[in-house]
């Protein structure tokens, strides 16, 4: 049968429609691919294009979602399922909840972060927190995600800028308590063996016995072990620690703390933050950790001496958890730099430790509160490292800020102090070693002609300017050269003391003598200025010795040059807490108020 005849407008008419119809599908197809619609069937492995909308792909019940502008239209992204265990990380804190998966978008990074979405099953327990472990390609090694969890879907979603592969996982942040426990229990719990010197006295080679107070016998049990030592006019003092706490350590007068010698690397850490953060601040000068010893230098001569203590489980606990943060970062690939040379850091832990005013058995709360005064002070520096480091240390952060009470609490147990005191005082004193001569061209000497107090070297004290006068030991007295310094026993204890006469000047004018008394050491026992004995701009010495006990002298006082001369004796008594002048009498020269 002949088919019936089409007209050609009816012919034309049907190739439009055919044609409207394949642009049609076609027109469909690209919005569909440029949509994103079209993937492959559920499999271990899919793919979708990445359309003017950006890109959608589930896999293994993994979402992963692109916006638009995440790559150039057309780009592949696949994903494929791995049943591979997430790598191990350097620290036993997380929890695997699934398998992961291993992302590509045709060789090139992302434009804009992809948000992934994991289903879990479960919650997480208290203390933990919805974190990805991820591989970069950069061979950095493992490290995690900042991520968040639903338990309306069961669903963990972070946001990545780098592509890899991902595991889902529950990262227990009171892991830092525990690395924080384990810096504190290597330390806590340590007593030392008595040393056979402790509590000794020693001997310099003048004589004089150096003594410690204090009991440290076998059956003692001080915080800490002291033993002295005598070389070349330096006195070492040494400190064995015999307590389970850290105490923070002076020395005075004019003490040197030595470098402290090779000790465990972990309170080699914790002793390294601590001087970075206490010897910048004005409470302390040194930290004797357990189980460590500390030494001290003074000179002889600045004899009495003291070494004073005081439990510091603020600070101590401050570096802890200093460190510990900076391993839980070290997780996320954070790194917070030198945190410990930063001064505004510094300055604000040392805050965050004095508020706190931990003694020896802090609770719980004290400690949770210092904790979390202490990571406060860390925010700053995790907003300066900017991008991604940023939102990962801000989520360390804000995770150990929220839950400090639950992550530090338990600290306060291991700190109870054992000792039943949280201070300790030492005082060093020296006897039986007469003051020379010698001594005094490096004593100590009091304030003289408005200059303030000091000690002398080679005889003078220095940092005076020229134009501002000086103070120095008489190198001459007038009618007795022999005698600006004279030996002997002024307070009845059989040990050799001195009198020195003190030469000054200010304003260009010399002033009255001083008379300044020394115990051995030397130490200042006392001192006369002679300007407030007589009237005169000018008191000179022509003579002084020792008799029975006291400073006897004969000097002059004077207007400008010479004029309203007067010449006086008398004598300078100690009685055990003070010089003064008795027996003051005017031998010569015209009566008082006549010139």
């Amino acid at each position: 049968m002949t088919p019936p005849r089409i007209s050609k407008s009816r012919r034309r008419a049907t190739i439009w429609i055919a044609v409207v119809v394949v642009l049609a599908c076609a027109t469909t197809a690209v919005i569909a691919v440029r949509s994103g619609w079209f993937r492959s069937g559920s499999s271990a492995t899919d793919s979708a294009t990445v359309g003017r909308d950006g890109v959608d792909l589930t896999v293994g019940g993994v979402h992963v979602h692109g916006p638009a502008g995440v790559a150039p239209e057309g780009t592949t992204l696949t994903v494929h399922a791995t049943t591979a265990a997430s790598p191990d990380l350097s620290s036993t804190i997380t929890t695997n909840t699934a398998s992961g998966v291993e992302i590509s978008l045709g060789g090139r990074q992302p434009e804009k972060p992809l948000e992934l979405r994991f289903p879990v099953t479960g919650t997480p327990p208290e203390g933990q927190h919805a974190a990805l472990v991820t591989t970069p390609s950069d061979g950095s090694g493992p490290h995690l995600m900042p991520a968040s969890f639903d338990a309306a879907t069961n669903t963990i979603t972070a946001t990545t800028e780098h592509l890899s592969s991902f595991w889902p996982t529950f990262v227990d942040l009171r892991a830092a308590g525990r690395v924080a426990d384990e810096f504190v229990g290597k330390a806590l719990g340590i007593t030392s063996a008595r040393p056979e010197c402790a509590g000794a006295p020693a001997t310099d080679p003048s004589g004089m016995k150096i003594a410690i107070d204090g009991d440290y016998s076998a059956t003692a049990k001080p915080v800490l072990w002291p033993c002295v030592s005598v070389e070349n006019g330096q006195m070492t003092v040494a400190l064995t620690s015999n307590s389970p706490l850290p105490w923070r350590v002076r020395a005075a007068p004019s003490a040197t703390l030595e470098p402290q010698g090779e000790i465990d690397p972990a309170k080699a850490v914790v002793l390294a933050g601590y001087h970075a953060l206490a010897t910048k601040r004005p409470y302390a000068e040194g930290l004797l950790i357990p189980g460590s010893e500390m030494k001290y230098r003074f000179p002889v001569s600045s004899l009495p001496a003291t070494v004073e203590g005081q439990v510091d489980v603020g600070t101590w606990l401050v570096m802890d958890l200093v460190f510990a943060v900076q391993a839980i970062m070290a997780l996320f690939h954070v790194d917070l730099g030198a945190v410990t040379d930063d001064v505004a850091v510094l300055g604000c832990l040392g805050d965050a430790v004095d508020a706190a005013k931990l003694d020896g058995k802090p609770g719980a709360d004290a400690v949770a509160a210092l904790a979390k005064a202490a990571l406060s002070c860390l925010e700053p520096v995790a907003k300066a490292l900017g991008g991604a480091l940023s939102t990962a240390a801000s989520f360390v952060l804000l995770v150990l800020s929220s839950g400090a009470a639950l992550v530090f609490g338990g600290l306060q147990g291991t700190v109870m102090s054992l000792t039943g005191t949280d201070r300790f005082k030492i005082a060093l004193t020296g006897t039986g070693r007469p003051v020379s001569a010698a001594d005094l061209n490096s004593a100590p000497v009091p304030s003289a002609c408005q200059h303030p107090a000091g000690r002398l070297v080679n005889g003078s004290l220095p940092g005076i300017p020229e134009i501002d006068g000086f103070v120095s030991l008489l190198a001459k007295a007038p009618g007795n050269v022999d005698k600006p310094i004279v030996l002997g026993d002024l307070t009845g204890d059989g040990a050799g003391d001195a009198a020195a006469i003190i030469s000054c000047s200010r304003g260009g004018v010399g002033w009255p003598h001083h008379i300044v008394l020394y115990g051995p050491g030397p130490k200042v026992l006392g001192s006369i200025d002679l300007g407030d004995i007589t009237e005169g701009e000018h008191s000179t010495v022509s003579r002084m010795s020792i008799v029975n006990g006291d400073v006897a002298l004969a000097w002059s006082s004077y207007q400008g040059a010479s004029f309203c001369l007067r010449d006086w004796t008398g004598r300078i008594h100690w009685n055990g807490t003070k010089a003064s002048m008795v027996d003051l009498k005017q031998v010569s020269g015209p009566p008082k108020a006549t010139c």
